[in-house]
């Protein structure tokens, strides 16, 4: 059992901290057939009036409550390079996914091999951990160098995305030691987030931009969010009343089904910083997170009950108690899956999100065979949606689970799917790759 508690300690540390003093060495993705069908994942099938004011939120407020007066994207094309120690096994990824955001987003944007005006810096994880610990990445609005960030992030970072009234240029600094996932997710969100949505949104459901990490790739919405930003409507400078305004009218061009169609779901209790900071702690994986897990889950109840705040927080709550009481994670996890199922859905990846923890409560209770009929319910929607590392994590639970049955040559080729996703997800040279071996 502590080698599957070792596989979900690694799903965490794919998005948190590290303390590896060099790069991993990427592995090539294993093959298929199920795999990024559902990317884009959803549907743009509500109310253009509703979507305008996500737009306004996405773009002119930022996560932390400050707001911009104004409008700001790229006024010329978008160029991307990408630098540094451990950034070469990545290029072919970032051409692929700029490839994606010109085609479904009309976003003008390619790589760069050098003068990029959107910079990717791959810099010391130890240096970055230290100054911004529990961050996967960051965004830096202008052309910014690593050791002038270091020395004063928060006047550097937040401080100037409040205050900048263009967009000609970005920086954003990957930490080099992270796992090949968390890169990949850092690239993906990072990149989006620099065109202009700088927002993260938890009440929003079927989005990358909400921190809640169950959608890893841009889904219908979020495309449809970047490609309304640069329609000839909108434009720098504009307020956030035009914006809204310009956003509706470009959205009744490009998403005629909303013209007539129910407003998007958005929860928006008050102010919920005491919640945020809570999570955020949970996330990174504090020795108290499972009390912080339960102070989180209690606010989100008491204060929005019902929402995507509440769903999240059942999640992480039943994630964490897997590991330690899996019996009261299998009722935490079940209240969870309802709820997720109300607010964002049946089809919901987040569904199969808490399918994979339900399976890891069952088989830590000896459920052997449970656990594996709930892995084989939610194995195509997490390749669907490219959760790469949680498929790493079910061909391990499932080889586990086989060998406890007896079945020898079904978890010779569940352990075979879970060498090659683990090193897809974590490098070939990863210490999790060598523990699941051995």
């Amino acid at each position: 059992m502590r080698a599957v508690a070792l596989l979900i300690a690694g799903v965490l540390a794919a998005c948190g901290g590290g303390e590896r003093a060099t790069p991993y060495t990427p592995a090539p993705r294993p093959p298929s057939p199920a795999l990024a069908t559902a990317i884009p994942a959803g549907s743009t099938a509500w109310s253009n009036a509703s979507l305008a004011r996500v737009f306004t939120r996405l773009t002119h407020d930022l996560e932390w409550g400050a707001s911009r007066p104004g409008l700001v994207r790229y006024e010329s094309p978008v160029r991307v390079e990408m630098t540094g120690r451990g950034s070469a096994g990545y290029q072919a990824f970032l051409a692929g996914y700029l490839t994606l955001l010109r085609d479904r987003a009309g976003v003008d944007i390619a790589p760069a091999p050098q003068d990029g005006n959107l910079a990717i810096r791959f810099v010391s994880g130890s240096d970055f951990n230290q100054i911004l610990p529990g961050n996967s990445c960051v965004l830096a609005p202008g052309a910014v160098a690593w050791d002038d960030f270091r020395d004063d992030p928060d006047r550097l970072g937040g401080k100037r995305l409040e205050n900048d009234d263009t967009l000609t240029e970005t920086t954003i600094f990957v930490p080099r030691n992270a796992a090949p996932a968390r890169i990949r997710s850092c690239l993906i969100e990072e990149v989006g987030q620099a065109l202009g949505p700088a927002n993260d949104l938890y009440g929003l459901g079927p989005t990358i931009f909400n921190d809640d990490g169950a959608h890893r790739w841009p889904t219908a919405l979020d495309l449809l969010m970047i490609e309304t930003l640069y329609q000839p409507e909108l434009r720098t400078g504009l307020s956030r009343a035009r914006t809204e305004a310009a956003a509706r009218r470009a959205l009744d061009r490009l998403n005629p089904t909303g013209v007539a169609a129910p407003p998007i779901r958005f929860d928006n209790p008050p102010a919920l910083s005491a919640w945020r900071k809570s999570q955020k702690q949970v996330f990174a994986g504090t020795p108290d997170a499972l009390a912080k897990a339960r102070r989180a889950q209690a606010l989100a109840a008491r204060v929005a009950p019902g929402s995507a705040f509440e769903c999240h927080s059942l999640r992480m709550l039943g994630q964490i108690e897997t590991r330690q009481t899996p019996g009261q994670a299998l009722a935490t996890l079940r209240r969870a899956a309802a709820l997720c199922a109300a607010v964002h859905g049946p089809g919901d990846i987040r569904l199969a999100l808490i399918g994979l923890d339900r399976a890891i409560a069952l088989y830590r209770q000896g459920s052997y065979t449970d656990a594996a009929a709930e892995l084989a319910r939610h194995e195509a929607s997490l390749a669907a949606h490219g959760h790469e590392e949680r498929l790493g994590a079910l061909y391990h639970l499932r080889a586990k689970a086989y060998l406890a049955k007896g079945q020898r040559p079904e978890a010779a080729e569940a352990r075979r799917l879970a060498e090659a996703w683990t090193a897809y997800a974590f490098g070939q040279d990863s210490d999790l790759l060598d523990r699941i071996r051995n």
